[in-house]
């Protein structure tokens, strides 16, 4: 497989000197750079290492305890989001010699958004919001290239050490892509070539994988429906209120013909009549 290196160096310039222009790559270059970008074999590649070092991770974490008798040596780990918090969602992360699985459990708030799966040579990738499963496709190979070091910090940070280790990869695989469609943008290279629209679908589905494991998004999100759900709880109390003062009104027009005097009972029958059709309108508005 051919392979290419790309470096970005920034140039100091003194005071009042403009920096240098970016120089873009001639269109040539640019096209061969393209061919020999492979995304969805590095994608294929991130996976194989995702799930090789959440599993060391976990036997990291368990220690002694971590059971090793099972065929596959398959471990899980979870652990609260907020430890404060006695509802919080727990963060699960399972895994084994092939696959791995990040979760956030929710109890409070179910529901199953739309997942989306790609099936490459030797991994699957199944990415819905909150969840992320990645395993090995049988036969397809176990080999794969070295990637820039990114180590989960278990020490320190534990479980979330994990999954700040996978989405700092993630990370910098869509930044990889984005550059590569940027380059491809400013050299003049056609948009609806298939090699560029391979590149877009990349970086989409690596977004898809960042959005699994965006935690604190999530967290958002979750913190946001207790709000709607108080405000329709409240509506109840909103109309009885407003029920009391129809009622109130309706007592107060009702009174508007007690202590007229008999000289003037032909205009507060009137009043009567055009108060009692008022108070029955208003009546009806809680109905």
């Amino acid at each position: 497989m051919a392979t290419f290196t790309m470096s970005f160096t920034t140039v100091g310039s003194a005071a009042g000197t403009p920096p240098a222009p970016t120089m873009v790559p001639p269109a040539s270059r640019v096209r061969q750079i393209l061919d020999e970008h492979r995304p969805w074999e590095a994608v294929d590649n991130m996976a194989l290492v995702i799930m090789d070092q959440t599993y060391g991770a976990l036997l990291e974490i368990l220690g002694p305890e971590a059971p090793r008798t099972a065929a596959d040596g398959h471990v899980q780990v979870a652990r609260p989001v907020d430890p404060a918090d006695p509802a919080s969602p727990l963060l699960a992360v399972n895994a084994s010699a092939t696959h791995c699985c990040i979760s956030l459990v929710d109890t409070l708030h179910g529901g199953k958004p739309q997942a989306q799966q790609h099936r490459l040579r030797r991994a699957t990738i199944t990415a819905s919001p909150g969840v992320l499963h990645l395993a090995r496709v049988a036969g397809g190979g176990g080999g794969g290239w070295a990637c820039a070091d990114v180590w989960p910090d278990v020490a320190s940070r534990g479980l979330f050490g994990v999954l700040e280790a996978i989405k700092a990869r993630v990370g910098a695989a869509i930044r990889l892509e984005e550059s590569m469609l940027r380059m491809a943008r400013d050299s003049g290279c056609q948009q609806q070539s298939p090699k560029v629209r391979e590149i877009a679908e990349v970086r989409a589905a690596l977004e898809e994988m960042s959005a699994a494991v965006d935690i604190d998004a999530i967290m958002r999100g979750r913190r946001r429906r207790p709000l709607i759900q108080e405000e329709i709880t409240c509506r109840p109390d909103v109309d009885r209120a407003a029920y009391g003062d129809v009622e109130e009104m309706a007592k107060r027009l009702s009174s508007l013909h007690v202590g007229k005097k008999r000289a003037v009972q032909e205009i507060s029958c009137r009043q009567v009549d055009d108060s009692e059709v008022l108070v029955k309108r208003i009546r009806t508005l809680h109905v």
